[in-house]
Protein backbone atom coordinates (compact mmCIF):
# COMPACT_ATOMS: atom_id res chain seq x y z
CA UNK A 1 0.00 0.00 0.00
CA UNK A 2 3.16 2.24 0.86
CA UNK A 3 4.46 2.11 -2.28
CA UNK A 4 1.30 2.32 -4.08
CA UNK A 5 1.39 5.67 -2.32
CA UNK A 6 4.89 6.43 -3.06
CA UNK A 7 4.31 5.59 -6.50
CA UNK A 8 1.36 7.95 -7.40
CA UNK A 9 2.77 10.39 -5.02
CA UNK A 10 5.90 10.85 -7.46
CA UNK A 11 3.42 10.84 -10.41
CA UNK A 12 1.57 13.75 -9.36
CA UNK A 13 5.15 15.53 -8.83
CA UNK A 14 6.10 14.05 -12.05
CA UNK A 15 3.12 16.16 -13.64
CA UNK A 16 3.22 19.24 -11.80
CA UNK A 17 6.72 19.82 -12.91
CA UNK A 18 6.07 19.15 -16.31
CA UNK A 19 2.95 21.39 -16.37
CA UNK A 20 5.14 24.32 -14.64
CA UNK A 21 7.64 23.71 -17.72
CA UNK A 22 4.72 24.40 -20.10
CA UNK A 23 3.25 27.34 -18.75
CA UNK A 24 7.12 28.46 -17.99
CA UNK A 25 7.40 28.31 -21.85
CA UNK A 26 4.18 29.66 -22.94
CA UNK A 27 5.63 32.85 -20.36
CA UNK A 28 8.55 34.04 -22.15
CA UNK A 29 9.03 37.60 -21.18
CA UNK A 30 12.11 39.80 -21.64
CA UNK A 31 11.28 42.67 -19.47
CA UNK A 32 12.51 45.35 -21.56
CA UNK A 33 15.70 43.42 -22.17
CA UNK A 34 16.90 44.84 -18.44
CA UNK A 35 18.80 42.54 -16.37
CA UNK A 36 17.02 40.43 -13.96
CA UNK A 37 16.70 41.20 -9.69
CA UNK A 38 17.46 38.84 -7.71
CA UNK A 39 17.16 39.88 -3.59
CA UNK A 40 18.37 43.46 -4.11
CA UNK A 41 15.46 45.85 -5.60
CA UNK A 42 16.41 47.10 -9.12
CA UNK A 43 15.11 49.95 -11.58
CA UNK A 44 12.40 49.21 -13.33
CA UNK A 45 12.99 52.04 -16.30
CA UNK A 46 13.23 50.76 -19.83
CA UNK A 47 13.47 54.16 -21.79
CA UNK A 48 10.16 53.79 -23.60
CA UNK A 49 8.44 54.23 -20.55
CA UNK A 50 9.99 56.82 -18.55
CA UNK A 51 7.78 60.01 -19.03
CA UNK A 52 10.28 62.10 -18.55
CA UNK A 53 11.17 61.08 -15.10
CA UNK A 54 7.27 61.57 -13.65
CA UNK A 55 5.93 59.81 -10.40
CA UNK A 56 4.96 56.46 -11.49
CA UNK A 57 3.47 53.42 -9.65
CA UNK A 58 0.58 50.47 -10.05
CA UNK A 59 2.77 48.14 -12.51
CA UNK A 60 0.34 45.99 -13.90
CA UNK A 61 2.32 43.30 -16.97
CA UNK A 62 -0.17 40.44 -17.39
CA UNK A 63 0.60 39.35 -20.46
CA UNK A 64 4.24 39.68 -22.00
CA UNK A 65 3.32 42.65 -24.52
CA UNK A 66 1.09 44.91 -22.54
CA UNK A 67 1.78 46.85 -19.46
CA UNK A 68 -0.33 49.32 -17.66
CA UNK A 69 0.81 52.08 -15.21
CA UNK A 70 -0.24 54.98 -13.07
CA UNK A 71 1.60 57.83 -13.96
CA UNK A 72 0.91 61.79 -11.75
CA UNK A 73 0.94 65.27 -13.47
CA UNK A 74 -1.67 67.46 -12.34
CA UNK A 75 -3.78 64.53 -11.40
CA UNK A 76 -3.48 60.89 -12.04
CA UNK A 77 -3.91 58.62 -15.01
CA UNK A 78 -3.21 55.14 -16.63
CA UNK A 79 -1.10 55.00 -18.89
CA UNK A 80 -0.43 51.72 -21.36
CA UNK A 81 2.28 50.46 -23.71
CA UNK A 82 2.23 47.30 -26.13
CA UNK A 83 3.95 45.73 -28.73
CA UNK A 84 3.54 46.44 -32.19
CA UNK A 85 5.39 44.47 -34.76
CA UNK A 86 8.08 43.71 -31.96
CA UNK A 87 8.16 47.13 -30.41
CA UNK A 88 7.40 49.03 -27.86
CA UNK A 89 5.02 52.09 -28.79
CA UNK A 90 5.65 55.58 -26.85
CA UNK A 91 3.04 55.06 -23.07
CA UNK A 92 -0.11 56.73 -23.50
CA UNK A 93 -3.28 57.05 -21.33
CA UNK A 94 -5.62 54.50 -21.83
CA UNK A 95 -8.47 55.14 -23.11
CA UNK A 96 -10.92 53.97 -19.77
CA UNK A 97 -8.34 56.83 -18.00
CA UNK A 98 -10.51 59.81 -17.68
CA UNK A 99 -8.66 63.27 -18.22
CA UNK A 100 -10.83 65.39 -16.11
CA UNK A 101 -11.14 63.20 -12.89
CA UNK A 102 -8.15 60.77 -10.97
CA UNK A 103 -7.46 57.11 -12.18
CA UNK A 104 -4.78 54.78 -11.01
CA UNK A 105 -4.45 51.42 -9.47
CA UNK A 106 -4.91 49.02 -13.02
CA UNK A 107 -5.62 45.37 -12.06
CA UNK A 108 -6.50 42.67 -15.37
CA UNK A 109 -8.62 39.59 -15.00
CA UNK A 110 -6.46 36.51 -15.21
CA UNK A 111 -8.49 36.40 -19.15
CA UNK A 112 -6.88 40.15 -19.82
CA UNK A 113 -10.29 40.74 -20.47
CA UNK A 114 -11.61 42.82 -17.97
CA UNK A 115 -9.46 45.92 -16.10
CA UNK A 116 -10.41 46.95 -12.10
CA UNK A 117 -8.96 50.13 -11.33
CA UNK A 118 -9.84 52.81 -9.23
CA UNK A 119 -11.27 56.46 -9.97
CA UNK A 120 -12.33 59.79 -8.65
CA UNK A 121 -14.88 60.70 -11.26
CA UNK A 122 -19.07 60.57 -10.45
CA UNK A 123 -20.80 57.38 -9.64
CA UNK A 124 -24.02 59.18 -11.41
CA UNK A 125 -25.43 62.21 -12.92
CA UNK A 126 -26.41 63.87 -9.60
CA UNK A 127 -22.60 62.51 -7.62
CA UNK A 128 -20.83 65.74 -6.15
CA UNK A 129 -18.97 63.57 -3.62
CA UNK A 130 -15.96 62.23 -5.92
CA UNK A 131 -14.49 59.95 -3.56
CA UNK A 132 -12.44 57.05 -4.66
CA UNK A 133 -14.35 54.22 -6.08
CA UNK A 134 -13.60 50.71 -8.02
CA UNK A 135 -14.53 50.71 -12.05
CA UNK A 136 -14.20 47.96 -14.50
CA UNK A 137 -13.91 48.19 -18.02
CA UNK A 138 -14.39 45.43 -20.43
CA UNK A 139 -11.87 44.18 -23.44
CA UNK A 140 -14.16 43.74 -26.87
CA UNK A 141 -12.45 43.15 -30.43
CA UNK A 142 -9.09 45.10 -28.74
CA UNK A 143 -11.09 47.98 -27.24
CA UNK A 144 -12.35 48.63 -24.31
CA UNK A 145 -15.43 49.79 -22.90
CA UNK A 146 -16.89 52.59 -21.23
CA UNK A 147 -16.11 51.96 -17.27
CA UNK A 148 -18.83 51.53 -14.78
CA UNK A 149 -18.73 51.72 -10.96
CA UNK A 150 -18.60 47.98 -9.45
CA UNK A 151 -21.89 47.60 -7.19
CA UNK A 152 -22.80 47.93 -3.52
CA UNK A 153 -21.47 46.19 -1.68
CA UNK A 154 -18.06 47.14 -3.14
CA UNK A 155 -18.34 50.70 -3.36
CA UNK A 156 -20.01 52.92 -0.59
CA UNK A 157 -21.29 56.42 -0.69
CA UNK A 158 -19.23 57.26 2.27
CA UNK A 159 -16.03 55.62 2.16
CA UNK A 160 -13.29 55.69 -0.43
CA UNK A 161 -12.03 52.20 -1.62
CA UNK A 162 -8.41 51.47 -3.32
CA UNK A 163 -6.27 48.79 -4.68
CA UNK A 164 -8.41 45.87 -6.30
CA UNK A 165 -6.78 42.15 -7.13
CA UNK A 166 -8.64 39.00 -7.49
CA UNK A 167 -7.21 35.54 -6.71
CA UNK A 168 -8.02 32.33 -9.29
CA UNK A 169 -9.60 30.88 -6.44
CA UNK A 170 -12.47 34.05 -7.26
CA UNK A 171 -11.91 36.37 -4.17
CA UNK A 172 -11.35 40.25 -4.81
CA UNK A 173 -9.42 42.02 -1.97
CA UNK A 174 -9.40 45.78 -1.65
CA UNK A 175 -8.93 48.31 0.91
CA UNK A 176 -11.58 51.22 1.99
CA UNK A 177 -12.14 53.22 5.09
CA UNK A 178 -15.64 52.16 5.46
CA UNK A 179 -17.56 52.14 8.84
CA UNK A 180 -16.77 49.46 11.47
CA UNK A 181 -13.10 48.83 10.37
CA UNK A 182 -10.11 48.47 12.73
CA UNK A 183 -8.31 51.37 11.90
CA UNK A 184 -8.53 54.15 9.24
CA UNK A 185 -8.00 51.77 6.23
CA UNK A 186 -8.17 48.21 6.62
CA UNK A 187 -8.11 44.95 4.00
CA UNK A 188 -11.32 43.31 2.89
CA UNK A 189 -12.40 40.48 0.60
CA UNK A 190 -15.57 39.12 -0.89
CA UNK A 191 -16.13 36.35 -3.26
CA UNK A 192 -17.73 36.86 -7.05
CA UNK A 193 -20.69 34.95 -7.33
CA UNK A 194 -21.59 36.26 -10.80
CA UNK A 195 -20.87 38.60 -13.39
CA UNK A 196 -20.68 41.95 -11.64
CA UNK A 197 -21.98 40.46 -8.78
CA UNK A 198 -20.44 40.36 -5.28
CA UNK A 199 -20.77 38.89 -1.47
CA UNK A 200 -20.58 41.28 0.63
CA UNK A 201 -17.21 42.45 2.01
CA UNK A 202 -15.57 40.92 5.09
CA UNK A 203 -13.14 42.59 6.49
CA UNK A 204 -9.46 39.95 7.15
CA UNK A 205 -9.13 41.01 10.87
CA UNK A 206 -6.12 41.06 12.92
CA UNK A 207 -3.19 40.72 12.06
CA UNK A 208 -3.83 41.76 8.61
CA UNK A 209 -6.32 44.69 9.74
CA UNK A 210 -5.20 46.93 12.74
CA UNK A 211 -5.60 49.77 13.79
CA UNK A 212 -2.71 51.30 11.83
CA UNK A 213 -3.36 52.81 7.87
CA UNK A 214 -3.48 48.88 5.69
CA UNK A 215 -3.37 49.40 2.13
CA UNK A 216 -2.81 48.44 -1.65
CA UNK A 217 -3.22 44.76 -1.26
CA UNK A 218 -1.96 42.50 -3.89
CA UNK A 219 -2.89 38.61 -4.15
CA UNK A 220 -1.15 36.25 -4.89
CA UNK A 221 -3.35 33.86 -7.55
CA UNK A 222 -3.38 31.18 -5.17
CA UNK A 223 -4.18 33.27 -1.86
CA UNK A 224 -0.77 31.22 -0.56
CA UNK A 225 0.60 35.09 0.60
CA UNK A 226 -0.65 38.64 0.54
CA UNK A 227 1.97 41.87 -0.28
CA UNK A 228 0.32 45.45 1.31
CA UNK A 229 1.39 48.27 2.19
CA UNK A 230 0.80 50.00 5.94
CA UNK A 231 1.27 53.69 7.04
CA UNK A 232 2.93 55.16 9.87
CA UNK A 233 2.34 58.50 10.12
CA UNK A 234 3.47 59.61 6.41
CA UNK A 235 5.74 56.67 6.44
CA UNK A 236 4.21 53.89 3.50
CA UNK A 237 6.31 50.50 3.59
CA UNK A 238 5.38 47.17 2.18
CA UNK A 239 4.90 43.87 4.28
CA UNK A 240 3.70 40.41 3.13
CA UNK A 241 1.61 37.50 5.05
CA UNK A 242 1.48 33.90 4.57
CA UNK A 243 -1.02 31.43 5.74
CA UNK A 244 -0.25 28.88 8.77
CA UNK A 245 -1.07 25.28 8.38
CA UNK A 246 -4.60 26.23 9.40
CA UNK A 247 -5.15 28.70 6.51
CA UNK A 248 -4.66 31.42 9.03
CA UNK A 249 -2.85 34.79 7.85
CA UNK A 250 0.50 35.03 10.05
CA UNK A 251 1.58 37.98 11.46
CA UNK A 252 3.04 40.50 8.71
CA UNK A 253 6.49 40.99 7.97
CA UNK A 254 8.33 43.99 6.56
CA UNK A 255 9.87 43.66 3.57
CA UNK A 256 12.86 44.87 5.10
CA UNK A 257 15.25 48.17 4.35
CA UNK A 258 16.35 47.35 0.68
CA UNK A 259 12.73 47.43 -0.43
CA UNK A 260 11.44 50.13 2.06
CA UNK A 261 14.23 52.30 1.59
CA UNK A 262 12.08 55.97 1.34
CA UNK A 263 8.52 56.97 2.76
CA UNK A 264 6.35 56.05 0.04
CA UNK A 265 7.04 52.33 -0.40
CA UNK A 266 3.59 50.72 -2.17
CA UNK A 267 1.83 49.26 -5.11
CA UNK A 268 3.01 46.22 -5.13
CA UNK A 269 2.07 43.85 -7.90
CA UNK A 270 3.26 40.09 -9.38
CA UNK A 271 4.71 39.58 -12.63
CA UNK A 272 2.56 36.72 -14.50
CA UNK A 273 4.63 33.88 -13.83
CA UNK A 274 5.32 34.71 -10.34
CA UNK A 275 8.99 35.40 -10.64
CA UNK A 276 8.97 39.21 -9.81
CA UNK A 277 7.52 41.73 -7.35
CA UNK A 278 6.87 45.32 -8.67
CA UNK A 279 6.67 48.35 -6.64
CA UNK A 280 6.98 52.09 -6.46
CA UNK A 281 9.99 53.10 -4.48
CA UNK A 282 9.16 57.17 -3.86
CA UNK A 283 7.88 57.09 -7.47
CA UNK A 284 9.96 55.43 -9.32
CA UNK A 285 9.05 51.85 -10.40
CA UNK A 286 11.47 48.65 -9.01
CA UNK A 287 11.26 45.28 -9.48
CA UNK A 288 12.95 42.16 -7.26
CA UNK A 289 12.65 38.85 -6.99
CA UNK A 290 10.05 37.12 -5.46
CA UNK A 291 12.19 34.81 -4.00
CA UNK A 292 12.47 37.62 -1.31
CA UNK A 293 9.56 36.35 0.36
CA UNK A 294 11.23 32.96 1.05
CA UNK A 295 14.78 34.44 2.54
CA UNK A 296 12.48 37.07 4.77
CA UNK A 297 10.42 34.40 6.32
CA UNK A 298 13.91 31.62 6.46
CA UNK A 299 15.71 34.30 8.24
CA UNK A 300 12.83 35.70 10.40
Amino acid sequence: MRQYLNKNLIITIAILIYCLKINAQKIDCNYFNLPKPELTPQLFNPTILDLNGKFKFNVELRSCDEIYFTSIDQKENIYFSKKVNRKWIEPKIASFSSLDYSDADPFLSKDENTIYFISQRPMHKNDENLDWNIWSSNRKNGNWSKPTPLPNPINLNDSNEYFFSISNKGNVFFSSNRKGGNGSFDIYTAKIIGENQFSKPQNLGKPISTKKYEFDPYISPDESFIIFSINEKGNSSLYFSGKDKKGNWTKPENLGGKINSTNQDFAPSLSVDGKFIFFSNDGKLKWVSSEILKFIKTNN
